[in-house]
Order: C-alpha cells, then sequence, then structure tokens
C-alpha cells in the first residue's frame, strides 16, 4: 500500500461524510481508501443519531426543570456530564479512525466496519449498487 493511498484513507474521516463521500470520487478503484470512505460516511451517520438522541433526553429531562426544579437540574446535571462522555468517546474514535488509516491499518468499527466492508465491492462510483451472480460453468464432452 502507498501512502498516498494511507494519507485518502485518513483524509475521508476528516470532515465526517463531506470528505468521505469526495475520497469515494477521488479513488474510487482503491480499495483501501473505498472502505475508510464508506466507514467514515457511516461513522458520521451513526454519530448524528446517537448525539440526536441524547439531545433529545437531554431536552425532556431539562423540561422537568419547569415542573420541579430540583429533579430538572439533578437530571439536566447528570445527561449533561452524559452527553459530554458521548461528544468525547465519538472524538476519540473519530481521531482513532484518522491514525489507524493514516498507518494503513483497516481498523473496523464494529457493526459499521461490517457493512462497509461489505459495500466496498458493491458501491459504485455513481453511487449504485450491484450484486455479484455465482455461475456455475458446465464442461461440455
Amino acid at each position: 500500500m502507498d501512502n498516498e493511498s494511507k494519507l485518502y484513507g485518513a483524509l475521508a474521516y476528516v470532515l465526517g461524510f463531506i470528505t468521505g463521500i469526495v475520497m469515494l470520487l477521488i479513488k474510487p478503484e482503491d480499495k483501501f481508501v473505498k472502505f475508510h470512505a464508506l466507514q467514515s460516511i457511516l461513522f458520521s451517520i451513526a454519530a448524528f443519531v446517537i448525539s440526536f438522541a441524547v439531545s433529545i433526553v437531554m431536552s425532556i429531562f431539562t423540561a422537568m426543570f419547569y415542573i420541579n426544579v430540583a429533579l430538572g437540574l439533578m437530571m439536566a446535571g447528570i445527561f449533561g456530564l452524559i452527553s459530554l462522555a458521548v461528544s468525547g468517546v465519538l472524538f476519540v474514535v473519530w481521531a482513532l479512525l484518522i491514525w489507524k488509516a493514516y498507518n494503513g491499518e483497516t481498523w473496523k468499527l464494529p457493526i459499521i466496519g461490517a457493512m462497509a466492508e461489505k459495500m466496498v465491492d458493491t458501491v459504485n462510483l455513481a453511487g449504485t449498487t450491484t450484486v455479484k451472480k455465482e455461475t456455475k460453468t458446465s464442461k461440455k464432452k
């Protein structure tokens, strides 16, 4: 694997799905770059969904402040810490993904990594998928 592939693999994570899509367009034939670009896109989506869910739950508990001040403050504080921890974990994973790709490693995240690996062979430049068909050849006598 050349240094260019490592660099493009790492760059796929820098701006999340945006650079993931750009790297898919720049290096569509390079499987290493393609894997990291796809994993970047999927990780971005997952990070958004997780962050959004935590924000919704935090908003609900913050609204409790208007019903019961003590309970609302306590729950908002707890979920504020949870939100901070989730953001910290997402940041560390993001930084590790960049580091691993730059070092030429294919570090697969649970679930997302397996999905990206399956998509490497099926997603083409146009964004459509192709299905591999197994064919049996018969020998003629």
